[in-house]
């Protein structure tokens, strides 16, 4: 499992960007920052929001913003805030900012199959029906997940009058360059649209992509009296807390980490404990919401009971 803990993301380099054709461009996500546009500010960047002023003030400071990357300054300034995690996605275009800035405004919405109307895969004889929803393109992770489903008019679609894009997407793969090519169909109009195969398809990749962030999160958080854990064993953990996780209603990936946590700090018999259950099941608060105070309780209710931790402690 060493690929796939692999901890250690690919550097972006100011000489990894210059190889692209100029003009260069970032679209940086400012949900990684208090307020990214005035941080760039402080660095002498203007910067450009893809969404218009007018709605919320919230969604607009955590969206997507775009810095022209006009010289070396610049490229190094990016380079050293993007290397502090995946919030950046880099194109090359020739048409230039005005016209980059107005194809990614075109491709902020998708359109993907309506999961809350049943049998909505088109199996039944019936057509499709579509919702629209945000398509964070600016998330390198989204993108990692997303390019490979695509058919190349949907590639076009995407990459509109750019030529190159590149992203480090950790969870899909690592640093990943993408670019135009002579027999690729001209960019349809219109609003992107996945399938419900490629939703299908996507939902695998992202199911894959959420239980290597829980397996780091347990890697990372190996307590120092534990002996014997390595990739293998970490891996498996994850994927053994599933079945309980789902059987107490835990949902978001936050609380199904802290769960499988618990599970490897009590070799897999927290599931097994009526005080925990009852503990995460009390009707209280949502199960997620109760598994945030559950690490403590869970460890001195093993350690008083007779559910102490097992052989790898």
């Amino acid at each position: 499992m060493q690929e796939v803990l692999q901890t250690d993301e690919a550097r972006i380099s100011p000489e990894t960007l210059e190889q692209l054709p100029a003009p260069l461009f970032a679209v940086l996500d400012g949900a990684h920052f208090d307020d990214i546009e005035s941080e760039l500010l402080t660095l002498g960047i203007k910067s450009r929001s893809l969404f218009l002023k007018g709605g919320d003030d919230d969604l607009r400071r955590d969206g997507p913003f775009l810095v022209n990357l006009k010289n070396r300054e610049i490229i190094e300034a990016v380079c050293r805030i993007a290397n502090h995690g995946p919030c950046a996605v880099f194109w090359s275009c020739s048409e230039g900012e005005q016209v980059l800035w107005r194809h990614l405004r075109t491709i902020n919405e998708i359109l993907i199959p309506d999961e809350r109307l049943p049998d909505n895969d088109g199996s039944q004889g019936r057509a499709v029906q579509y919702e629209r929803v945000l398509f964070r393109h600016w998330d390198p992770n989204v993108l990692g997940a997303i390019l490979p489903l695509l058919s190349r008019a949907q590639f076009a679609r995407v990459l509109g009058p750019a030529s190159h894009v590149c992203f480090d997407s950790p969870d899909y793969g690592g640093w990943r360059r993408a670019r135009t090519s002579e027999n690729l169909p001209r960019p349809e109009r219109g609003t992107l649209r996945l399938e419900p195969e490629q939703m299908e398809r996507l939902k695998t990749a992202m199911l894959h992509s959420s239980r290597l962030r829980i397996a780091r999160f347990l890697k990372a958080n190996v307590p120092p009296h534990f002996s014997g854990v390595d990739d293998e064993f970490v891996w498996g953990a994850t994927l053994a807390s599933e079945r309980s996780a789902d059987e107490l209603g835990i949902k978001t990936e936050r609380g199904r980490a802290r769960w499988a946590y618990v599970m490897m700090m009590s070799d897999g018999k927290a599931a097994g404990a009526p005080e925990v259950r009852n503990y995460v099941r009390d009707g209280g608060d949502t199960p997620d919401n109760r598994v945030k105070s559950l690490i403590q309780h869970a460890v001195d209710s093993l350690r008083s009971g007779s559910y102490a931790s097992g052989g790898r402690v």
